[in-house]
């Protein structure tokens, strides 16, 4: 059987998700960034130029309207584009979790039903609302924090080059040490310890919900405090694998403050010029402008930092994204071609073994065994033998190992269409839905008249339970069955499955919950001509009627 896997989620598709919106959101966010360092370069220029101005008695012919003009623009630009980008990136996540949501559901819904019950354990919902948080902010904590940085060493570059040429090297090297050095050594140094956190993170939760579900146990057993200790090492060890991330990026801030910190002072040496008489500044070099550059690379510094703090974004996202991807499931891309036949006459199965985990550290025995039309068959065991998950693999709601063979053909059971068409299955679980009581038996054959209903309801011993009710078949059951008595809710749940019709029928505890006569009334009814399978496989720890004509598998 080919198979196909469905897309992935990758940090491409979500850029690409809503482009539109993220652009806008970074344009503006570039524009809030450069006028934030415009501004500290033009506000340095300008009171450093009219403190000149005074000194050099030209104060009155120096225009102090037009840089005036220009730090109150910054500043407006500043303002506006900070509280803008925040209302568009906002609006972008927005988008973004919507459609992370639909992708979500549409795996939960190509799941295969044999699959869904390793999604439904209690720590989906909060492992999926934690992932889709990490994931979320991404584009805003990862890359636009990267593209500030970019742009703002650039236009360190611009200003560098129109003072002087022998500035842009040392910003050349403080922008490829800043932006692509210090990201590379703290993704080295702090990814493991988020990848590792972030497992942890899970074990810890679990380990605390089972803790408390059985503190009550622990405690008259006397080993509660055993089971605290261990909690309490977990915790430990994730207190200090988060120390270790908050210690990589507070140096990380340092190292790049330090940075900093060695541009200016190169700034400065390479503009200034060594005489016996000390340090003078280099005459083509115009002051005014070398504090604007000094005060812009501070400003860049600023957009910088915000890229510590990255790193941990980055790891939490792919940690998010690999935990998503595994809701998408390899789907079969054929569906029901592998069984050739119409009817199925015979079935053998070669060391079937069905299971619920594949991890699971259970070990259920292999079955192996051959079946004829016309043959029935009980399988009785010990509790914990695997009879119900047996049934429930042979059913095609759960993956096995081993092979099938029906007809002789080798063929393969789990959510296969035209096998579930030959089959009728009572699982273990009598389930009454909360309709009326002739819609509950339609559920078996949908086109089944009242008088078929009341013919089986009648083999079963409940035609006059149902004649008595306010409504007959009308009448509306309660959810779960909780109007009706537990085994009046199995006869039901058989009922259904013989109004089916299936030529194969799988039942798992069919007495359950019934008394001697209502035993009689089911032997009965599945011997009846209208409802005999050709083929019956039933698990009972009951002897019943139908033993005297089945054979036994004891599961061990």
């Amino acid at each position: 059987m080919s198979k196909r896997k469905p897309p992935s989620l990758t940090f491409k598709s979500l850029l690409l998700d809503n482009p539109v919106g993220l652009l806008v959101a970074t344009l503006i966010g570039i524009i809030a960034s450069l006028a934030a360092v415009a501004l500290l370069g033009i506000s340095g220029w300008f009171l450093s130029a009219a403190g000149l101005a005074s000194a050099m008695g030209t104060a009155l012919v120096f225009n102090f309207f037009t840089p005036g003009a220009l730090v109150r623009l910054m500043a407006i630009l500043r303002t506006a584009g900070r509280y803008g980008e925040q209302v568009f990136s906002h609006d972008h996540l927005l988008g973004l979790l919507r459609s992370l949501r639909l992708w979500v559901w549409d795996q939960r819904v190509k799941t295969p039903f044999s699959h869904v019950y390793q999604q439904t354990r209690g720590d989906l919902l909060q492992r999926l609302v934690g992932d889709v948080d990490m994931i979320i902010k991404w584009p805003l904590a990862v890359i636009m924090p990267w593209i500030y940085g970019l742009l703002g060493c650039l236009a360190l570059l611009l200003l560098a080059l129109s003072i002087k040429m022998e500035l842009v090297f040392p910003i050349l090297i403080y922008a490829v040490l800043q932006l692509f050095g210090m990201i590379w050594l703290a993704n080295r140094l702090a990814l493991p310890a988020v990848y590792r956190m972030q497992a942890l993170a899970v074990h810890r939760r679990s380990r605390f919900m089972s803790f408390f579900s059985a503190l009550i146990t622990l405690t008259i057993r006397g080993h509660w405090q055993h089971y605290g200790d261990r909690l309490g090492m977990l915790d430990e060890r994730q207190k200090t694998l988060q120390q270790r991330l908050q210690r990589v990026v507070s140096w990380q801030k340092l190292v790049s403050h330090i940075f900093t910190i060695a541009l200016i002072f190169a700034l400065l040496m390479l503009c200034v010029s060594w005489t016996e008489q000390g340090a003078t500044l280099d005459t083509e070099i115009d002051g005014a402008w070398l504090v604007a550059l000094i005060l812009a690379v501070l400003g860049v510094n600023e957009l910088i930092q915000p890229l510590a703090n990255a790193v941990l974004s980055q790891g939490q996202s792919q940690v998010g994204l690999r935990r998503l991807n595994q809701l998408a499931v390899i789907a079969a891309s054929e569906t029901g071609d592998n069984i050739p036949v119409p009817s199925v006459e015979a079935i053998e199965l070669s060391k079937f073994v069905g299971f619920y985990d594949p991890h699971s550290v259970l070990r259920l025995p292999k079955v192996t065994l051959q079946m004829q039309s016309g043959q029935r068959l009980r399988i009785t065991g010990s509790s914990g033998a695997g009879k119900s998950t047996f049934l429930a693999a042979l059913a095609g709601d759960l993956p096995y190992r081993g092979e099938v063979f029906l007809n002789g053909h080798n063929v393969c059971l789990t959510d296969q269409p035209k096998w579930r068409s030959q089959i009728a299955y009572l699982s273990q679980q009598s389930v009454i839905f909360q309709q009326s009581l002739g819609a509950n038996l339609r559920l078996g054959n949908p086109q089944a008249s009242d008088a078929q209903l009341m013919e089986v309801l009648n083999l079963l011993g409940l035609k006059e339970w149902a004649e008595a009710l306010p409504n007959g078949l009308n009448t509306l059951l309660g959810a779960q069955g909780r109007d009706i008595s537990g085994g009046q809710a199995r006869r039901l749940c058989l009922a259904r499955s013989l109004l089916r019709g299936a030529p194969i029928m799988i039942l798992d505890e069919p007495f359950d919950g019934l008394d001697g006569s209502s035993i009689q009334r089911v032997c009965d009814a599945l011997e009846h001509y209208a409802f005999r399978p050709k083929m019956l496989i039933y698990v009972s720890h009951i002897d019943s009627p139908l033993d005297r004509r089945s054979r036994q598998l004891e599961l061990l």
